[in-house]
């Protein structure tokens, strides 16, 4: 039969085990410090493209007297009084190309607006995006989905019809015909107030380990957890374990016949502390040997 583990032994298991168990819990926790990062990050970007929208769509149109090179689309087009044109954009062209500059630009976030039914091709959205788009279809209260894919954060945010949008997204006989006239009239009509038109996707590389490490490796924050622990295991130490050995010497030198051997413990009635009780009935047992003993040779 195995013998039986000290309790030194047991405790010293257990305080790695807690330590193990402690850094987990910051490694946990700094997981989700990450994903808050993140997905602040992603909302306050998913908030301005839909202001943005919003903004285009409150004008029905922007117009512009020249395009830009490498930005020569747009949905209408009217004579400006001098021998040139003004080019109207609405709310989806504007803010694709707005995606396009940003994306070229941005040092980390991307972002593209985008449906299940899309009218460019330049907006097809990938497995992620369709799948957050069923999942809203599906869930219309839920805010944002998100995930992590091959060390990038995705996320993405529903985009919900409003009045102003069924003018090109409702019944084709209400459309512009300059909406007619540039994308048919088959895709993305049928809409009604509260559907769910697309998504805002945006992309964010993750937070690798190597920048929330210091955050964990902190000399604040490891001198602290070093503390605690060093003091736990002094407070052990001194007043369990090593007054559980004295108390175990001492009940041994009792039994071996050391009926004068000192127990040095505070009573009970001013101590609540459990190895002082244990003191004290291992001091009324020596006194009843004692008294055992007198009475023997008393006889």
């Amino acid at each position: 039969m195995t013998k039986k583990m000290s309790i030194q032994t047991k405790y010293s298991i257990i305080f790695f085990a807690t330590l193990v168990l402690v850094v987990s819990a910051f490694a946990a926790g700094l997981g989700t410090l990450r994903d808050e990062v993140l997905r602040n990050e992603a909302e306050a970007i998913a908030d301005q493209v839909i202001s943005f929208r919003a903004w285009v769509a409150g004008s029905g149109m922007v117009w512009v007297h020249k395009l830009v090179p490498g930005f020569p689309d747009y949905l209408a087009r009217k004579d400006d009084g001098h021998g040139g044109y003004f080019y109207g954009k609405n709310p989806a062209l504007a803010t694709r190309e707005l995606s396009v500059i940003a994306n070229k630009t941005s040092r980390r976030a991307t972002f593209l607006v985008t449906s299940d039914d899309y009218r460019q091709p330049a907006n097809k959205p990938d497995a992620f995006e369709l799948q957050a788009i069923k999942t809203f279809k599906g869930n219309p209260d839920l805010k944002f989905t998100q995930t992590y894919e091959q060390g990038i954060y995705r996320y993405a945010r529903p985009i919900f019809v409003k009045k102003g949008c069924l003018k090109c997204h409702g019944n084709p006989e209400d459309a512009p015909p300059e909406v007619i006239s540039k994308y048919g009239d088959k895709k993305a009509f049928g809409y009604k107030v509260g559907d769910i038109r697309g998504i805002v996707s945006v992309k964010i590389p993750s937070i690798g380990w190597q920048r929330l490490l210091p955050i964990l490796t902190n000399p604040i924050v490891i001198a602290l957890v070093v503390l605690a622990f060093v003091i736990n295991f002094i407070f052990t130490q001194r007043f369990i374990i090593r007054r559980l050995t004295r108390l175990t010497d001492d009940a041994n030198a009792i039994a071996r016949g050391k009926l004068d051997t000192t127990l040095d413990y505070t009573a009970p009635d001013k101590s609540n502390d459990e190895i002082d009780h244990a003191y004290h009935a291992v001091n009324l047992l020596k006194k009843s040997l004692i008294i055992v003993l007198k009475r023997s040779r008393g006889k």
